[in-house]
């Protein structure tokens, strides 16, 4: 089954407090036999994409920061009818992303988890 993955992530700032957190949905294409598969294929895809901050070299606003996996907020599977599309290698390609800010760390897992959170779109 195809489908897109919805992965939540977030920037942390390194060594100091924040007062928000800014929040990238980004969305994957996925390959996989079930929901179930997809979902764990989608965590390995975003796990990959973890910027931990550790080099010094990512920067938000000219502050190190920590690009953060949070969790998949959604898998949607793909109608393919009534013509198969061709995929062949492009399983864990990045279709879109959008760009929110949320007010605290808990409201980002919220998000994470589907839940309803308010949020700042901003991109």
């Amino acid at each position: 089954m195809l489908c897109c993955a919805h992965a939540i992530f977030y920037f942390q700032l390194l060594h100091q407090k924040q007062d928000t957190f800014l929040v990238h949905e980004n969305v994957y294409f996925v390959d996989a036999i079930d929901v179930d598969q997809a979902r764990m294929e989608a965590i390995q895809i975003a796990k990959g994409n973890e910027d931990l901050g550790e080099d010094g070299c990512l920067e938000l606003n000219e502050q190190k920061v920590a690009y953060i996996f949070a969790g998949i907020r959604k898998i949607i599977e793909l109608e393919t009818r009534p013509t198969p599309i061709s995929y062949q290698g492009m399983a864990g390609l990045e279709l879109t992303y959008s760009e929110f800010e949320v007010d605290n760390l808990d409201q980002v897992f919220a998000l994470a988890r589907g839940d309803m959170v308010e949020v700042l779109y901003r991109e």
